[in-house]
């Protein structure tokens, strides 16, 4: 017996409208996926040098500040973070910066410093005794800071606030004179390399990322830092012994490549120096209790705390404050002067 055929289903006819309608709504369909991918595609990415660990306040702000941008620009632009100084040392961050090889960094006295070096007035040492002091500073004199680094080629975007900076060190340090001949590893800068003189130090020139090998070694003997880099850095782990001597509470800048910014459409402009006003309150609002947490990480971590007293460390930078901004010149004393009329020093 042949085998029985099964019947065919009656095939559908599509007349020419019904053809038009189907090709048409694919069209549309397939059109709405490419414009929500361009929606979703940036058109500018940037290149944001972070000079320490996610977990740093820094680098924090830093995302928080590539979040908001993002956000702001509709997804229009997109900032990449390179963290662990990849993109090289601060000083190299900035030059990138300047240079337009790199398009965004934080960065202090070291890097963005060498290009406005008055900015150096703001972080001499006991200068304010909290980080609202030195808020307060900026707030005031913001549009002069910013029309300066202007004037060099870099766009100021905002503020990174940290301090204090104590001393780590491989030896007890319960007072001023046992920093007689410590071998004191310092940002090689001029403000820096006098304090440390000032205060009976050996200023001991090695780059941020050899620093824990020269404490294990002893060719250095201590350095000065926040609590919170020393911790995120892991220095601790080789050095056990922290002198409370906050000596200095700074603000680190975020800047972008000028002339990038300028040539970027005036909503995106402001866009990102939103971003930046954004993320500098929000660095405020978590660097405070970060630096409380950062110390209690380092004791637990069997760091002894000390606080030596404070008042020779003062006494010893007095006349080399009143040194180093005279010898900025007109700019050094104008910011100076606008410290002290702010936190009455």
């Amino acid at each position: 017996m042949a085998p029985e055929r099964s019947p065919r289903a009656p095939i559908a006819r599509l007349d020419r409208r019904a053809f038009l309608r189907t090709v048409g709504a694919a069209g549309a369909i397939g059109l709405g996926r490419t414009r929500a991918a361009s929606a979703q595609s940036p058109e500018l990415t940037l290149r944001f040098a972070s000079l320490y660990p996610p977990a740093h306040s820094a680098s924090r702000t830093a995302i928080r500040f590539a979040e908001l941008v993002a956000t702001k620009t509709g997804g229009k632009v997109k900032v990449d973070l390179f963290h662990n100084a990849s993109l090289g040392s601060e000083r190299e961050a900035a030059e990138g910066v300047k240079s337009g090889s790199i398009d965004l960094a934080y960065s202090g006295l070291t890097g963005f410093g060498s290009y406005v070096p008055e900015f150096g007035v703001l972080e001499m040492p006991f200068l304010y005794d909290t980080l609202d002091q030195i808020k307060s500073v900026v707030d005031k004199i913001s549009p002069q800071l910013e029309a300066r680094m202007a004037s060099v080629g870099l766009a100021l975007l905002g503020y990174l606030y940290d301090g204090p900076r104590v001393t780590l060190s491989t030896r007890p340090l319960n007072s001023m004179d046992d920093f007689k001949g410590l071998k004191l590893r310092v940002p090689q800068i001029p403000l820096y390399v006098q304090m440390a003189q000032a205060f009976g130090a050996t200023p001991t020139p090695v780059a941020l990322p050899e620093v824990y090998t020269a404490l294990q070694s002893r060719i250095v003997e201590g350095l000065e830092g926040t609590p919170t880099s020393l911790y995120t850095q892991k220095y601790h782990e080789v050095a056990k012994n922290l002198a409370r001597t906050d000596h200095i509470f700074f603000v680190a800048y975020i800047a972008m490549n000028g002339p990038l910014l300028a040539k970027q459409p005036p909503d995106r402009q402001e866009a990102i120096r939103a971003a930046g006003r954004e993320a500098s309150a929000y660095n405020l609002e978590i660097a405070k209790p970060a630096v409380q947490e950062d110390f209690a990480r380092l004791a637990a971590g069997g760091v002894k705390i000390t606080t030596p007293d404070r008042a020779p460390f003062r006494a010893a930078v007095g006349p080399m404050r009143e040194k180093y901004a005279a010898g900025l010149g007109e700019r050094g004393l104008e910011i100076y002067n606008a410290v002290k009329a702010v936190t009455k020093g």
